[in-house]
């Protein structure tokens, strides 16, 4: 009888772990009937996939070890589906982290403005400054002024502490979308060295840094053609006198005040870009990113592995995101398969967004709708850990998700803006020919602004 009775309990149990797995996976009452062929894909997915523990930050070097089947990476690009994720960032912070002191990563890369992170970076690198004062007031985007960049950034600069320059890690951007820094910055470096120039700089810097966004709606195509052939000529001088202001400076100053110069041209084409008044598709900012990403690599050695930040759309290997393909496209391009991609995901949770549509004058935003169910997140949703790292590179072919992989499919995509709607925010993907790893966090939280 007792034996019975054992027999009759194992079953009851293994149902009761059953329903209490996917009823906290849905979050509410309701089941969902799964196909044959979902059953098979998420099957697959459990087998393979790196389990993640929920706290980015208290990961283990044993659970982050997948990392080094990156090892021969020179670009190792993490994406977000928000720009207001907490575990995002902390998963980012945290995978630097072990990049730079396993693969031997110099810098993190921002989507963010060049000249703005010389200011940062100079906390990283030499404790200049109060690094919340100087987010307050040099961050232009309120997506990185958070805690968790804070956090990042302060780990940076205590990892630098007592190295050699050498051995130093960086904070840099490759955004170019704004004209703010730039002219004190190169003020700073070409006045002592080569006054002739910058008064010459000076005067054409100034009338693009005056242009408000009317400025550029009413700026002529002939205007803007002339201001860019200024722009490029500003830098021919420089390269011309290049032996001059290195002797009298150095290479690295000479290199950083160069970029400056670069950025500065970009920002403008790319702010008259932004009113369609191109008679082209090309995407500038992305292609302009690209170009600064690696530049990045090149400044800091030939042989130096950096590690990018930016958004999924922006790091995918995409050629027809934003017209003539993302960052992420450009950089591939150029480094083929030492280039990697690693998009983020989520399904359900909190994030920080600026509010429009039915959510205008929101800051935070829940999702609480359990995925579509055509989506990626919605077999991730499934899958038995929460969190976790999934290979795509390293889909078996003939597999369920070989065959599932070679069409488009759906996957939860936010920025810096959401309506409340969610539909609205899945856009189909070419997932393996855009990622090569997917980091997925079930459940989030918004990020931490930092009030001005």
């Amino acid at each position: 009888m007792v034996n019975k009775l054992k027999l009759f309990i194992i079953p009851i149990c293994i149902v009761f772990q059953l329903v209490t797995f996917f009823s906290c996976q849905v979050g509410d009452s309701q089941f969902h009937v799964f196909t044959e062929e979902q059953q098979q894909l998420i099957r697959e997915l459990n087998g393979w996939l790196f389990p993640l523990s929920t706290s980015p930050l208290e990961l283990t070097d044993n659970e982050l070890s997948f990392l080094d089947q990156l090892s021969f990476a020179k670009m190792v690009a993490l994406g977000e589906a928000t720009h207001g994720t907490r575990e995002f960032f902390q998963m980012k912070h945290r995978v630097f982290q072990y990049l730079v002191e396993h693969l031997n990563h110099k810098a993190f890369g921002f989507e963010a403005d060049f000249a703005e992170c010389l200011y940062l970076n100079n906390y990283v690198n030499r404790g200049e400054g109060d690094l919340v004062e100087l987010m307050k007031t040099k961050m232009h985007f309120w997506t990185w002024r958070t805690e968790e960049v804070k956090e990042l950034l302060e780990w940076m600069k205590n990892y630098n502490t007592g190295k050699s320059d050498e051995e130093k890690i960086h904070y840099l951007g490759f955004d170019c979308q704004f004209t703010t820094y730039q002219p004190d910055l190169i003020q700073t470096y070409l006045q002592p060295l080569l006054p002739t120039l910058w008064e010459t700089a000076f005067p054409i810097l100034e009338q693009v840094q005056d242009l408000n966004w009317d400025g550029y709606i009413d700026l002529s195509e002939e205007d803007y053609n002339t201001i860019k052939t200024q722009l490029e000529s500003l830098e021919d001088q420089l390269t011309a006198n290049k032996d001059q202001l290195v002797a009298n400076s150095s290479l690295k100053e000479y290199e950083i005040s160069k970029q400056l110069f670069r950025t500065f041209r970009q920002a403008f084409i790319v702010r008259y870009s932004y009113y369609g008044k191109t008679n082209d598709n090309t995407n500038w900012r992305d292609r302009f990113m690209a170009e600064n990403a690696l530049w990045m690599a090149d400044f800091l050695g030939e042989d130096t592995r950096i590690t990018l930040w930016a958004h999924n759309g922006h790091i995918a290997k995409d050629n027809w995101y934003g017209g003539d393909g993302s960052m992420g496209h450009h950089i591939h391009k150029n480094l083929d398969d030492l280039y990697q991609a690693v998009g983020f995901g989520f399904s359900r949770g909190s994030f920080t967004a600026v509010g429009w549509g039915e959510s205008y004058g929101k800051w935070t935003h829940i999702i609480i709708d359990a995925p579509d169910p055509t989506s990626v997140n919605f077999l991730f949703h499934y899958a038995f850990y929460p969190n976790f790292a999934f290979n795509l590179d390293g889909v078996p072919p003939g597999s369920a998700w070989d065959n599932w992989l070679s069409e488009w499919r759906p996957i939860l995509s936010i920025g810096a803006v959401y309506d409340g709607i969610p539909d609205n925010f899945y856009r189909v993907t070419d997932m393996r020919q855009h990622y090569n790893w997917i980091i997925y966090v079930d459940t989030t939280n918004a990020s931490i602004l930092i009030p001005r």
